[in-house]
């Protein structure tokens, strides 16, 4: 019994560090981790379950506990929308130093020195000595 406690203890924990994690730091693997620890959170709470909030059958039913795994499953599923935005935004902002190349079949810098600057953009020549 007591094993049984500290694991449901350790589920826990890390269903709340997962869950911070997640909050602060949105990304796949926060938010991937946040969704196994409120899958792992569902199955090891059995002793620290609480009040039974609604009862399915005499035997099973959904608890006090339960609801952080829901909580932590919403935390999981923000983080993902968050970070899928977060790419959507960064492919669609192209930085506007690119440019198509004439023929049309890849983007090519813009030159950093503009033609006819006083800029020496040749091979660095390093007198002997």
């Amino acid at each position: 019994m007591q094993n049984a406690v500290f694991y449901s203890l350790v589920a826990m924990c890390s269903l709340f560090a997962a869950s911070t994690w997640c909050l602060s730091r949105p990304h796949l693997l926060s938010s991937a981790a946040a969704l196994v620890a409120s899958g792992l959170w569902v199955l090891m709470n059995g002793p620290l379950e609480g009040r039974v909030l609604y009862s399915v059958t005499p035997n099973h039913g959904l608890t006090e506990a339960d609801l952080l795994s829901g909580v932590g499953v919403c935390i999981a599923a923000w983080g993902f929308w968050t970070t899928r935005n977060r790419r959507r935004r960064r492919r669609s902002q192209r930085p506007s130093s690119y440019r198509r190349h004439p023929d049309g079949s890849r983007a090519m810098p813009t030159p950093v020195f503009p033609a006819g600057s006083d800029v020496e953009t040749g091979p660095i020549r390093r007198k002997a000595g």
